[in-house]
């Protein structure tokens, strides 16, 4: 049982390590992978999908200040990437890229952003509400079916498990909200930077649904 116990949880450290490695690799395959938590359009109209090309190097790198960005010209797809100090980015549970597709429409550049995190760290979130949740709503039903309202005192601490499952479950959520937010602004900073070496200036706001 604990050799089970050992080799279950080295096998979920594995693929925790693997999923959070192949979403921080600059590559085509890897581009597209994650879990999708936004998306945006910016619409350049001075500039031809040659002249972004052109900002990359031979190997389809920009280096920004705050992030890389890598060119796939056949594919018409740029990834961008916050850049983490290499402990920090295996400690933060939501990291964040963006892949932006490119394409030409009445003569100007349209860029597609979607913003995507890993998707050990997208299940990991969803599991703890879930567990965090359930578990409250079902201890509550037990305590209730067993007789535990029969009394004042009874409701008191029925009360008690309620309130401590929900300070649980929105600690929780302000925490991921937080680092959402966090995120977010760290993208936007690397976006920017992209754009202002694209164009030489800042871009208009970016339409997002």
């Amino acid at each position: 049982m604990i050799l089970a116990g050992l080799f279950a949880g080295a096998l979920f450290l594995g693929l925790l390590i693997g999923d959070r490695l192949y979403f921080r690799t600059l590559s085509l395959e890897a581009s597209r992978y994650g879990c999708r938590v936004g998306r945006g359009e910016h619409r350049l109209d001075s500039l031809t999908p040659a002249q972004i090309y052109a900002r990359f190097d031979a190997l389809g790198i920009l280096a920004l200040h705050n992030g890389v960005a890598r060119l796939f010209a056949d594919a018409q797809r740029i990834l961008l990437r916050p850049r983490y100090p290499t402990l920090w980015a295996f400690l933060w549970i939501w990291p964040m890229k963006v892949t932006i597709d490119l394409r030409t429409e009445g003569g100007a550049v349209v860029l597609s952003s979607t913003k995507r995190m890993p998707w050990c760290s997208a299940i990991l979130t969803g599991a703890w509400f879930a567990i965090v949740g359930l578990g409250t709503v079902a201890t509550l039903i037990s305590y209730g079916i067993e007789g535990g309202l029969s009394s004042s005192g009874d409701v008191l601490m029925g009360a008690g498990i309620f309130t401590l499952g929900a300070f649980f479950f929105f600690s929780g959520l302000v925490t991921v909200v937080m680092a959402y937010r966090m995120e977010n602004s760290r993208l936007a900073r690397v976006s920017q930077e992209l754009y202002e070496a694209l164009t030489g200036a800042a871009p208009a706001p970016a339409t997002t649904r």
